[in-house]
């Protein structure tokens, strides 16, 4: 009996199937089920590259004294701090130091805005 059952559902299976392609190939308009005229193309990959490693050098450390001290004797007068704005929406924050010569924030300008780069002048 169950082998009777089992069978008769199969046909019923694909009796639908066939009846819902059919339908498809109407709603769509071509036939679904015509091989594809196109072939995939198969291109190999390019090989992994690995990029160098990044040269890191050491900041030569300066002090911003001496420069500052340089500056007036090659000008004749002292470098003056970074005017800033009295509207101005960006500020370097106080405790904030340059790393290269150790200058104070009034020598630093927010060099891109609000994101974060500072440069000394």
């Amino acid at each position: 009996m169950y082998p009777q059952i089992i069978t008769y559902l199969l046909t019923f299976i694909n009796y639908q199937e066939q009846l819902i392609r059919t339908l498809l190939t109407l709603l769509i308009g071509k036939s679904m089920f015509d091989k594809p005229t196109e072939q995939p193309v198969n291109k190999p990959y390019r090989k992994l590259q690995v990029d160098d490693l990044p040269v890191i050098e050491v900041l030569e450390q300066l002090d911003y004294r001496v420069l500052l001290s340089e500056y007036l004797e090659k000008n004749g007068k002292p470098l003056k701090p970074v005017q800033r704005r009295k509207n101005a929406k960006v500020s370097v924050p106080k405790a904030m130091n340059c790393p290269k010569c150790g200058a104070p924030s009034d020598y630093l300008y927010a060099n891109n805005g609000d994101k974060g780069q500072y440069q000394c002048k």
